[in-house]
C-alpha cells in the first residue's frame, strides 16, 4: 500500500515539476542554474576547503551507507521470500489433505 502512495506522490511531484520547467524559457533555466551554482560555490569559497571537503565526504559516506543498508535488506528479503515460499508449499500439503473428504489411512 505504501508503494502505491510513493509512486502517486512521485508522479504528482514529477508532473508539477515538469509543468513548471516547461513554462520557463531556456534563458530562465540558465539563469536559475547559474544562481544555484554561484550560491553553492560562493558558500564553499567563504567556508574554506576543509568544510567543502567535509561536506563532500559526508555526502559520499551517507550515499555509501544507504547503498550498503539497501544491499543488506535486499539479501535478507530474498531469504525471507524463499522461506515463505517453502512454508506455503509445505502448508499446502496439509491444507489439501485436511480439506479432502476421504478417510485417513486409505
Amino acid at each position: 500500500m505504501q508503494k502505491k502512495g510513493i509512486i502517486a506522490a512521485s508522479g504528482g511531484i514529477g508532473g508539477l515539476l515538469g509543468y513548471v520547467i516547461g513554462r520557463l524559457t531556456s534563458a530562465d533555466l540558465r539563469s536559475l542554474l547559474d544562481k544555484i551554482l554561484d550560491g553553492i560555490f560562493g558558500f564553499l569559497r567563504t567556508q574554506g576547503p576543509y568544510v567543502a571537503f567535509a561536506l563532500v565526504m559526508a555526502a559520499a559516506f551517507g550515499s555509501f551507507c544507504i547503498w550498503a543498508i539497501r544491499q543488506l535488506v535486499q539479501g535478507k528479503q530474498a531469504e525471507i521470500d524463499r522461506l515463505v515460499t517453502e512454508r506455503d508449499r509445505f502448508q499446502m500439503l496439509f491444507i489439501s489433505e485436511w480439506q479432502t473428504s476421504r478417510k485417513k489411512g486409505k
